[in-house]
């Protein structure tokens, strides 16, 4: 039985914490500039594209920079507000 191209691709391609399993697309810039931290306090490190559809996936989230990111947070906070909750399962292949 053949396996699907992207979780074969997944495994060779390392992503972030915040990166969804079902999510096939790739990190934007470099893997750990923010930590998004649910209502429960469980937290993920990320890149602005993940941590983005994760904080906006989640109920009152928060997010920090990591140290030498200091605008990757607003930067997160900003995309997030136009993004719906698990963005990645409605997207429309281009």
């Amino acid at each position: 039985m053949a396996t699907p191209l992207a979780p074969a691709l997944l495994t060779l391609t390392p992503r972030c914490a915040a990166a969804h399993r079902d999510d096939a697309s790739r990190c934007e810039g470099p893997r750990a500039v923010v930590r998004v931290i649910d209502q429960h306090g469980s937290e993920a490190t990320g890149c602005v594209h993940h941590a983005a559809v994760l904080y906006a996936s989640l109920v009152r989230p928060r997010v920090y920079p990591s140290p030498g990111h200091t605008g990757a947070a607003i930067e997160v906070y900003r995309r997030a507000q136009m993004l719906q909750p698990f963005a990645f399962q409605t997207a429309t292949a281009a």
